[in-house]
């Protein structure tokens, strides 16, 4: 039976059980999802390995949760480890984030845009733990923090994929290493961690920062770390900013965000709104090329916008879900306050 609806639940207890309780959820995605993977696994073997062996020195928790993942889902642990690490064989997606200071608020807002996202395999995840808890988009094949995440610990996160020629098969996942990233509570926290260790592919994390409105984007290459604190606007997409990029390794659709994206803040004057941020991401323009939103009911085959996520110091967060037309209203405390349509 297929979903009409975005999925939403919780899970709590430990690492490992949370894992197990989102395989036991995805079970039939994950099984056909790693199938499809196991003949490149098989030739990546040893990178897995290796990856194994990183993540269980760095990360334990998430070793843990990634074996749960496994074993709820009925499949093998290393193979699941392998397609949770989409480095390993490939697997990227693109994404829009804006943000804004302003006198009253600080505004965030990001674009989640994916190829393969659908309605049977992801969902908003709600994460107990014994003192806080986070709400996170969560896919069969994706570990929370992949996407965007609210936590009870006063902090909002988004990730964004760098395009950049390099890749270290040997270092950790980004995926992993945000999945821990996103319990941080504070700034400074998060950075002491996206710097505590090498990656295998560059990200961009974006962060704001509740309790005092601080806004701040990080950069990570393979090995060091970019920071940028937001006193105004900002607009990024998917290459470096805080660098010379080279354009013929970015893709024309993320340059065209990225610029039309800071053009649309611009002109939104001093004091913008949420909304207004969230109607900069809706942008389409007369192409895939030049469009922010990048609609999947006109681009059925390409990598296109499936949520969009929003917060603001003064309010609550809000997730519009575009594959089913939904949106979901967030407590600062990472709590839901209500599904309605989409309108």
């Amino acid at each position: 039976m297929r979903n009409s609806e975005l999925d939403f639940f919780e899970v709590g207890g430990g690492a490992y059980d949370m894992g197990f309780a989102i395989g036991k959820r995805f079970a039939r995605v994950i099984q056909a999802e790693t199938e499809a993977l196991a003949p490149q696994f098989w030739h990546m073997k040893d990178a897995a390995l290796r990856q194994r062996d990183r993540i269980a020195q760095a990360l334990p928790d998430c070793l843990d949760e990634i074996y749960g993942r496994a074993d709820g889902a009925g499949v093998d642990r290393l193979l699941m480890l392998f397609v949770l690490a989409p480095e390993l064989y490939g697997g990227t997606d693109d994404c829009t984030t804006v943000m804004c200071r302003t006198p009253r608020a600080s505004l965030f807002a990001h674009n989640e845009d994916s190829a393969t996202a659908n309605l049977q395999n992801v969902a908003l995840v709600r994460y107990v733990y014994p003192d806080f808890s986070m709400i996170a988009y969560t896919g069969a094949t994706r570990l929370a923090g992949s996407a965007f995440c609210l936590n009870g610990k006063g902090m909002a996160f988004s990730s964004n994929h760098i395009f950049a020629a390099g890749r270290d098969m040997n270092a950790l996942s980004r995926f992993v290493l945000l999945r821990s990233v996103i319990n941080c509570g504070s700034v400074e926290e998060a950075q002491d961690l996206v710097s505590s260790a090498d990656v295998a592919s560059p990200f961009s994390l974006n962060m704001l920062e509740l309790r005092t409105g601080r806004l701040c984007n990080l950069e990570k290459d393979l090995h060091a770390v970019s920071r940028t604190d937001v006193a105004g606007k900002y607009a990024r997409s998917n290459h470096f900013l805080s660098r010379p990029c080279r354009r013929d390794k970015v893709p024309a659709s993320s340059l065209f965000r990225s610029q039309k994206t800071a053009e649309l803040l611009d002109a939104l004057g001093d004091d913008p709104s949420l909304d207004d941020l969230i109607r900069t991401l809706a942008y389409e323009g007369n192409s895939y090329d030049e469009s922010v939103f990048e609609s999947r009911a006109k681009y059925p085959s390409g990598i296109c916008t499936v949520a969009t996520f929003a917060a603001s110091t003064n309010g609550v967060a809000l997730v519009r879900d575009h594959l089913s037309n939904s949106l979901f209203t967030i407590s600062l405390d990472a709590k839901l306050v209500s599904r309605s349509p989409l309108c």
